[in-house]
C-alpha cells in the first residue's frame, strides 16, 4: 500500500495542557483546561492496554508529545442516523491535515442533528509517525486540549493506531482516502472524523 498510514484520531483522544490557541481568531477556541476530553475522539477509546485519552494528562506536558500547531477551524459535531460505514482504505500522503467534519453514527433510529459539542484539531503524517493535537469542547462548555503521538498500521480498510504519548494505548479504526480528504472512523465509538490536507 506504499508508505505506512499514520493517523491521529481522530480519535478520538485528545488532555489538558496550558498554552495559547489563536486567541485573535474568533472562530478558534482558546485552549481550555477545565474538563476532560471526550473518549473516542479522532479514533480514541476502545483501546487495548493503557488508557484512552479520556481524561487530563499531566499539565506539565506542555506539548511534549508533539509540537504540531493546531490550525484547524472549529467544527461542530453532528449525529447521523445511519450505521458506521466501512472504509475503503488507500495510501495516506505525508503532510498535515485539519479536521473539517465530525459525525456520530448512532443507527437508523437516532435523531439526527448537532450535539452542541465541537472540535478543533490537526494531525501530521510523516513516514511511520503519526501526531495529533485536538481541542474538544463539550455542550456544557467544558473542554481540553490533548496532544498525542504514535504510529498507525493499516490492514486493508482498517488500521490500528498505537499511541506512545501521553500514554500507551491502541485505537481501532476504519479509514478512507479520497484525493486530499482522509476520513477516520472509530470502530468502537462510531465517530467519524474528516480531515483535509493542507496545501
Amino acid at each position: 500500500m506504499g508508505k505506512p498510514v499514520i493517523f491521529f484520531a481522530l480519535a478520538l483522544a485528545f488532555a489538558a495542557v496550558s498554552g495559547t490557541a489563536c486567541s485573535d481568531d474568533p472562530t478558534r477556541p482558546a485552549v481550555l483546561t477545565d474538563g476532560p476530553a471526550r473518549p473516542g475522539v479522532a479514533g480514541g477509546g476502545g483501546g487495548d492496554g493503557g488508557s484512552s485519552e479520556a481524561g487530563p494528562t499531566d499539565a506539565g506536558d506542555g506539548g511534549t508529545c508533539t509540537d504540531l500547531e493546531n490550525t484547524g477551524f472549529v467544527v461542530d459535531e453532528s449525529v447521523v442516523n445511519d450505521e458506521l460505514p466501512a472504509g475503503t482504505g488507500g495510501a495516506i500522503a505525508d503532510g498535515t491535515y485539519d479536521i473539517t467534519g465530525v459525525r456520530l453514527h448512532q443507527g437508523v433510529a437516532a435523531l439526527p442533528g448537532p450535539t452542541g459539542s465541537s472540535y478543533q484539531g490537526s494531525i501530521r503524517v510523516t513516514g511511520a509517525t503519526y501526531e495529533r493535537v485536538l481541542v474538544f469542547k463539550s455542550s456544557a462548555g467544558a473542554g481540553s486540549e490533548v496532544r498525542s503521538t504514535g504510529t498507525l498500521t493499516p490492514s486493508g480498510i482498517n488500521a490500528t493506531i498505537a499511541l506512545t504519548c501521553p500514554s500507551p494505548t491502541q485505537e481501532h479504526v476504519t479509514y478512507s482516502v479520497l484525493n486530499d480528504t482522509l476520513t477516520v472512523s472509530n470502530l468502537v465509538t462510531k465517530a467519524s472524523f474528516v480531515f483535509t490536507k493542507r496545501p
